[in-house]
Formats: structure tokens, sequence, C-alpha cells
């Protein structure tokens, strides 16, 4: 009778073993038996000259997987969170198209259709609410830094124009700042190149922030180039560690009221 067996690192057949050119692969293919005729360990330790050379190798090999499977899931969850966002300004269109009908039919008649548009509205209300609810939720998931500086609602959008994680965390401070505003800056770019004079803007999306919306017009750009430096530190601690870091939310804090007091 034939013995053979996945095993992590290769393939065990009648007292031998074929070390796998892939540990990866072999890995995710092994089988996981709970009484196999040997040792695994004892088995490896030969393989790899050694104790600690096999569980150095089996250790680099599991993290490295399991770093894979993370960034997997973190990519389908980035997706999740960018079609909601989505659908949310569609709903919010939505509400904002039936009011004016609404109103249009309230100028010439009360009557039953009128109260059916306002049922309309209150469910479509109520599943922004939800929906709301779970990007939050999302977002506080995948991207707990991000989430806490910038806000869930900002964070989901800067995290839905730039596509993905990946992609955001690449971005510098600089386009983070003007996410959401690169009309206003090419047609800027556009008169600039013709000798002309033109505003260029100081900030995108960031701008729906209670910390630079609730500050001097003055005072906003100063506001917005240092959110959106902690937006890219908090993007990448995210990405690459994934702990919450309350320090940054707090220098963000003090310099919002340095700003508000001068």
């Amino acid at each position: 009778m034939r013995l053979k067996y996945n095993l992590w690192f290769g393939v065990y057949e009648d007292g031998k073993v074929e070390r796998s050119s892939n540990l990866e692969e072999s890995f995710l293919k092994a089988e996981n038996e709970e009484s196999l005729p040997f040792n695994i360990p004892d088995v490896g330790f030969e393989v790899f000259g050694g104790e600690e050379e096999y569980y150095t190798a089996l250790r680099k090999t599991a993290l490295a997987i399991a770093e894979k499977l993370v960034e997997r899931e973190l990519r389908r969850e980035d997706k999740y969170v960018i079609a909601l966002v989505k659908a949310l300004e569609e709903v919010e269109e939505s509400i904002n198209m039936l009011n004016e009908k609404l109103e249009d039919i309230r100028v010439v008649k009360d009557s039953e259709i009128a109260e059916e548009f306002e049922n309309k509205i209150e469910g479509l209300k109520n599943l922004r609410k939800k929906i709301e609810r779970e990007i939050e939720e999302m977002m506080t998931k995948i991207a707990p830094n991000l989430t806490e500086i910038a806000g869930a609602k900002v964070a989901a959008k800067l995290l839905e124009r730039a596509g993905s994680m990946e992609r955001l965390v690449r971005f510098p401070a600089s386009k983070i700042q003007v996410i959401g505003a690169e009309k206003s800056l090419y047609k800027a770019f556009a008169r600039m190149k013709k000798g002309k004079k033109a505003k260029i803007p100081k900030h995108g999306i960031i701008f729906l922030h209670p910390f630079i919306r609730t500050l001097p017009k003055s005072k906003r750009g100063k506001m917005a180039r240092f959110l959106a430096a902690k937006i890219a530190i908090a993007a990448k601690i995210d990405y690459f560690r994934g702990e919450l870091d309350e320090s940054l939310y707090e220098s963000l804090r003090r310099r919002y009221e340095e700003l508000r007091r001068k």
C-alpha cells in the first residue's frame, strides 16, 4: 500500500519527501489528517536541515499567506464600501428629485398622490440611514485611523474616488487635499497657461470635515493642508498596520484649536 500525503512543504510518498518549489502553494494544498503515520515536524527537520530552519520557514510561509488573504479580503471590502457610497449618492439624488416633484404637486393640489410621494421619500430616507450606518461600520473596520480623523462620510468618499485603499495610500497629501475638486483645478491650470489669473481650489471633498468648514475662509487652506497630510498618514497606517493611533486625531484637534484662536 502506497502512502502519499500532501504536506505544507511538499509531498510525502513511501517514506520520501519531494520538497515543493512553491511553499505557499503547497501550504494551501496540505492535508491536515490527525492520524498520520509520522510526525510532520520530524520529517520537516530533515527536509530543512534542522528545527530552527523548519520553524523559520513555516512562520515565513504562514505570514506570507495570511498577508495575501487579508489583502484579498480588504480589496473585497473596499469594493463593497465603494458600491455603498455610489448607492448612497443615488438615493440622495432620488430623495431630492421626489421632494421637488412633491412640491410641484402640492402647489396645484393636495391629493393621495402627494401622500404616496411622502411615503416613498420617507422610505428612501430610512434606506439612506441604513446605508450610512453600514458605511460607518465598514470604514471603521477597514480604515480605523482614516475614519477617526476624517469621519466615515469623508473617508468613504475619498476611498470611492481613489478606487481602493491600495491606490489611496499612494496618493500624496497634495492630491488628497483636492480630491473632488479636479474640474476646478484643471480649469485653473488652463487659465494659468493662458497667462490669466486663476483661483486654485484649496480643498475638495475634505471641505465636508467640520474642522475645515467651521473655520473662516482665510484659515481653511491651512487646515486643509494639515488634514490632508494626516489623512495620508492614517491611510498608510490602516493599510500596512491596521492599528488605531489616537495621537493622529489629537494632533488634528490641536491644530484646529490653534487656527480657531488666531
